[in-house]
Formats: C-alpha cells, structure tokens, sequence
C-alpha cells in the first residue's frame, strides 16, 4: 500500500524512468498496473523484471505492452505460447522473433495467417533441421526463400536449396554463412548474376571461387570481387585492366592491392582512379613521388600527403 501511495505522487515521466530502471520488484509489480500504458510498456520491457511480472503482463489489454512482453529476454516458453495466439499480428511477429521461442511454439507459427509472421518462424535459429527439410517441398517461393536464410538450416539443406528453380532462393542459398566451398562453386556458375555477387560477398568464397568471378562477365559480380576483403592479388592484377571503370576504382582503393597492381593504376587515364591510388596506404614511395607530377591538382596533392605521413 505504502508503495502504491509513493508511486501516485510522482509525475509520469518520473514513473517511467523507474519502470525501466528499477531492480525493486515490488515497485515494479505496481508499475505493471499503472493506468499509463506506456508506464506498463517501459515494465515490460525492464530486464531484470520477473517471469511472474511479465505472465500479469502478458494479458494486458494494450497489445503494445504484450508486443513488449514478447521481446523481453526474460519472457518463459509458457508465456511466449500464450502470446503465439495472440489476435495481434505484432505480438506473434515478436514471439516468432523471440530468442526464447520453442520448436513446438514455431511449428504453431508456421502456419501463422500473417506473411511476416509466417516467414519470422521459418528463419527463426530455434527451428530444427528436421522441420527446415519438410518445408523444402513447400510449392510457396518464399517459404523455401526463409528457409535458405535460416543461420541454422545446415550444408544439406543449403545443397537441396543451391538447384530450386528461383533465382532469389539460390541466392539466398549463396548468402548464407552456412554454405559450404562446394556449394559455392557450384552457385558461382549460376545463370543469375545476383546469385553469382552473392557468392563473391560470402566470407566462405575460396580464393579459387573469386579469381574465377574476377572474368565474369557481368561487371556487378567484378565489382563485388574487386571489393571482396578475400581478394588475392592475382585476382586484383586481372580486375585492374578491367574495361569498366568502377572496378578500376574499387581495385585502386583495396587494401590488398600490390605495388605492381597501384603502379599499372597510377597511370590509368581516370584521375579518379589516380586518386584512388594515391589515397591507397600500400602506394610505394615511387608511385607516390610519380603522382607528385600528375596533371590534376587533387592527384597531386593527396600523393604529396601521403608521402610525408607514410614515407
């Protein structure tokens, strides 16, 4: 009672700070009945709140506060199966995006009316493998599309996934860091160039996979190959004598690239591929002192100071 009183006297912005910071449950189980929704927002939302709180919450009358409930990392699998039902899309989208959701919870959402919520359950990390592979038959696009971006779907799911028939599924496939070299190859063959960029961008690209892509010939997939933090030399030396002159750039500007690939560069006819090169940490004293000579003033000048503060 003493609390309740204590609480009624303070302004709303004053119970608000506290509903978010207090550790006092006592304090904060009253706060979860306050008549302010966003006093019993910010509650559910506390981190240190107790499960028994957050169940009271659960069954607020604002979907707002259950939405909040749903997201707290302290929320239980029982709370969370009772929010699954909820009629408000935003507190299933928030369960299905819960840490804390369980296999049986997902299963339920997989079914779920609502797309976001729908797709939010099959990306989820707590989906098992073993559910994953009974939706790769689904005649749905975009249910196998979730499938292929689920950080948990594994290199026998992402394999099946690397031969669908839609472009945007085999490059979801390609952006997973699950995929395998193999997998990987094979993709860096793909028809879609999309697919193929995706290949370039993940971190699990050999370095045989990107100096192959360096001659592709769709010079987004160059692009991304000239830009790759993987990007060997050899493939740099290739995409440097590239006819287009964004990835003359991006190779001017790699951290990766040598002193025979800066050198062939400073002399390129596009100043600001010049300029690239005399920006680049890895320019010798010799490209650097030869870009002091450049016709365009910027060229000179960032070589000069690159010179003095690297030299």
């Amino acid at each position: 009672m003493k609390i309740s009183i204590e609480l009624s006297e303070i302004s709303l912005e004053e119970r608000i700070k506290l509903a978010e910071s207090t550790s006092d449950m006592g304090a904060l189980g009253v706060l979860a009945q306050d008549e302010e929704d966003q006093v019993r927002i910010v509650s559910a939302r506390n981190t240190k709140v107790t499960p028994e709180i957050l169940l009271k919450l659960s069954k607020d009358e604002s979907w707002s506060v259950r939405q909040a409930v749903a997201q707290n990392a302290n929320a239980t699998a029982g709370v969370l199966l009772q929010l699954s039902e909820d009629e408000e899309c935003c507190v299933r989208l928030a369960v299905a995006q819960s840490a804390n959701v369980t296999p049986r919870i997902l299963s339920k959402l997989f079914k779920d009316k609502d797309f976001d919520v729908e797709t939010a359950a099959i990306r989820s990390a707590n989906a098992t493998p073993e559910v994953l592979l009974q939706l790769l038959e689904n005649e749905r696009d975009y249910v196998r599309q979730a499938v292929a971006q689920n950080t948990s779907a594994t290199p026998e799911i992402l394999l099946k996934l690397s031969k669908d028939e839609s472009w945007s599924i085999r490059q979801a496939v390609a952006q997973n860091a699950n995929a395998t070299a193999e997998v990987l190859l094979e993709l860096s063959k793909d028809e879609s160039w999309p697919v193929r960029r995706a290949v370039v961008q993940n971190t699990n690209a050999t370095a045989e996979i990107l100096l192959q892509l360096s001659e592709d010939e769709d010079n987004h997939v160059r692009l991304a190959v000239a830009q790759s933090a993987n990007v060997t030399p050899e493939a740099l030396l290739k995409l440097s004598r590239d006819e287009d002159r964004r990835v003359k750039l991006a190779v001017a500007k790699s951290a990766s690239a040598t002193h025979e690939v800066l050198l062939q560069l400073s002399k390129d006819e596009e100043y600001d591929v010049r300029l690239a090169v005399a920006t680049n940490k890895n320019a010798t004293s010799e490209i650097l002192q030869n870009l002091l000579f450049d016709s365009d003033y910027d060229v000179a000048e960032t070589a000069l100071i690159n010179y003095r503060d690297n030299h």
